[in-house]
């Protein structure tokens, strides 16, 4: 069996407007599985917007039993989910290496026609320094991860005969893959920090060589802001500004309209939206957040896969894990636990650590 099966084993069908296929080759890793939408792209006058996130407990393990009278109950029982490690920053930590994480994560973004990023991840996560490579928010990406290229080193290529299809059935638009969105209100570049347009997306290519379509979607002020230092490093022309500010206000980010003006000038029907957590709260904030994907990672905690891992040097790892509760950063706002108002629509699991959880996130305003 492959490292990347799993299986549905939670469904509320009254909470799932649509069921997009899986086509005969992914379905194969989830026999009878679809991908669920909280909201009908073919009757949505904006995008959907589908939120993204890994999440593991941060020092102590969610060991109950996933579902309870049929329904998906200890998760919220878990204290102090955990999005991120200062210091480690980025989601493979918290997966700890899991293949259904790696997975989704390239499903999730070679199914859509746009990944929206907040500009502190991108210059946090998508610069180059030292050996690291910066991050590319494309399905290219998770497929070379060695969890998922073991398993099947053609996966990619069955994501996008996926993609090819979805298009064919107008769920997606003809891009061949996603455009990338950098979301930024105020345009400014923190002192201190790599600026966005050094990140790789303003640069680099795609597999067939065709360019990367990035669009930056900021505050008629921000966009003001931007764009000489876009003009300096080059990008005149390549990088496109979507100015979404209400009458009179041009430092703010109109967030709501945006939505909107994604799918009508820009023909985004579905974008995942990859963080940070404080970008992706004003989406919630502002209603246009109704799906999120939450692969919620069971068994150890985040200290524990910290205090373990051998993907960083012992004194790295060790002056971290001494720091711990002072480095981590916890999803959600108050107790920290998953509030009751955000309902689980589908579950999927690979019958360990593993979990995916398609939540109905309507009733919920900010994280």
């Amino acid at each position: 069996m492959s490292a990347l099966a799993h299986a549905t084993v939670f469904e509320d069908t009254a909470r799932i407007a649509r069921k997009l296929p899986l086509g005969e080759e992914l379905g194969l890793l989830h026999p009878g599985g679809v991908f669920p939408l909280i909201e009908d792209v073919d009757r949505n006058e904006r995008a959907l917007i589908i939120g993204m996130f890994v999440l593991r407990p941060a020092r102590r393990g969610w060991s109950g039993p996933l579902l309870q009278d049929g329904r998906p109950r200890s998760m919220y029982e878990v204290e102090e989910w955990t999005f991120n490690v200062r210091g480690v920053d980025g989601g493979w930590l918290i997966a700890g290496g899991n293949p259904l994480d790696a997975y989704r994560l390239a499903l999730q973004y070679g199914l859509a026609d746009a990944v929206l990023v907040g500009s502190n991840t991108v210059s946090k996560e998508g610069v180059d320094h030292g050996s690291y490579r910066g991050y590319l928010w494309q399905p290219y990406g998770p497929v070379k991860w060695p969890q998922v290229a073991s398993a099947d080193p053609a996966i990619l290529d069955k994501i996008l005969r996926l993609r090819r299809h979805w298009q064919d059935n107008g769920w997606l638009s003809p891009r061949p893959y996603p455009a990338q969105i950098v979301v930024s209100q105020s345009g400014e570049h923190k002192s201190g920090t790599p600026d966005i347009f050094d990140a790789r997306i303003f640069h680099d290519r795609h597999p067939d060589g065709s360019a990367i379509e990035v669009l930056v979607l900021t505050s008629e002020s921000g966009a003001e802001r931007m764009r000489d230092r876009a003009n300096a490093r080059g990008l005149a022309g390549s990088v496109r500004f979507l100015a979404a500010s209400p009458s009179g206000r041009p430092a703010e980010l109109d967030i709501a309209a945006a939505a909107g003006l994604l799918r009508s000038r820009h023909d985004i029907r579905i974008a995942n939206h990859d963080g940070g957590a404080t970008v992706l709260s004003k989406f919630s904030e502002a209603g246009v957040l109704p799906q999120i994907n939450l692969t919620l990672m069971k068994g150890r905690s985040v200290y524990e896969v910290l205090s373990t891992t051998d993907r960083l040097p012992a004194p790295q790892r060790d002056e971290i894990a001494s720091a711990f509760d002072q480095r981590r950063q916890l999803f959600w706002s108050g107790n920290h636990k998953l509030p009751a108002r955000l309902h689980p629509a589908y579950v999927i699991t690979d019958g360990g650590d593993g979990v995916v959880v398609t939540f109905d996130a309507r009733e919920i305003r900010g994280l």
